[in-house]
């Protein structure tokens, strides 16, 4: 890969260039970068990674292997609109991280059979730990396919779904990890108040996370298994639990990551017509 050129410069934008540069993909200043208007933002990332930032649309889609849509999707029909006055050429992939807008919203705005692929990693790209489901679009074929999956390989776990389920998705694994932070939040605090040492708390609480995630990694067994094997009839683990239930813990959850699929097609409604 010689370049990649990203339309768009926020925090998912930032999260997968710093994961890119750390695995050496290709060098820094041979990731492109702009966006709307924030000319603060393009230097900030420039200073920080030494990418290469520009407002000259030509240079930035000049020889770029892959051109990234990550910009709000407040702002997509402005850069489509965009893009689709450029001569792109033929084989760039684009890849849009875009929640909620279609393939086919995207395909609308861009050359006959420009392979097109939809992608919806999460932030711990930074820390290469992401999850990322991509889907493909009419014209993106196996090789675009390996090629978008190879690429969000340097930063994490890719799998490749329908584009129907990338609502489902965005939910799951593009909020996920703020739903945990939440989670990890309020124990932080529950700690405190049962008399815990912030510092110690916290410690606790992140190899707690970790341990339980790689059990459930290396495990057959369900999460509601592992969870049983630890609950004990009148012990500690079953106190704590019954409350979960009572307090509705599950169905909060559960309507938690509805509101957030929802949102997503909603955010597209107004795109995908």
């Amino acid at each position: 890969m010689k370049k990649i050129a990203f339309v768009g410069a926020g925090a998912m934008a930032e999260a997968l260039v710093k994961g890119l540069i750390t695995v050496e993909l290709l060098p820094a200043e041979d990731i492109w970068l702009t966006n709307h208007a924030n000319e603060e933002r393009l230097h900030e990332l420039h200073t920080a990674y030494g990418v290469t930032v520009t407002r000259d649309q030509t240079d930035l889609l000049k020889d770029a292997d892959v051109i990234m849509l990550s910009m709000k999707p407040k702002d997509a029909e402005a850069a489509l609109s965009s893009l689709k006055a450029a001569k792109l050429e033929p084989g760039q992939v684009i890849v849009s991280i875009l929640a909620g807008i279609h393939t086919s919203f995207l395909e609308s705005y861009l050359p006959f059979n420009q392979p097109v692929v939809r992608a919806m990693p999460n932030t711990s790209a930074t820390i290469l730990e992401a999850a990322t489901a991509i889907a493909a679009g009419v014209h993106a074929g196996s090789e675009e396919m390996k090629n978008v999956s190879r690429l969000f390989k340097t930063v994490g776990e890719v799998v490749e779904v329908a584009e129907e389920d990338m609502d489902a998705v965005t939910a799951i694994s593009g909020s996920g990890p703020a739903y945990l932070y939440y989670m990890m939040e309020a124990l932080e605090e529950a700690s405190s108040q049962v008399g815990l040492d912030e510092n110690v708390g916290k410690q606790l609480l992140i190899q707690t996370f970790k341990g339980a995630a790689k059990m459930l990694e290396q495990s057959d067994l369900t999460p509601a298994q592992l969870r049983a094997n630890i609950t004990s009839a009148g012990g500690t683990t079953a106190a704590g639990i019954s409350v979960l239930e009572e307090q509705g813990v599950k169905i909060a959850i559960q309507a938690c990551i509805k509101a957030a699929a929802d949102r997503s097609k909603e955010m597209g409604q107004a795109f995908n017509k």
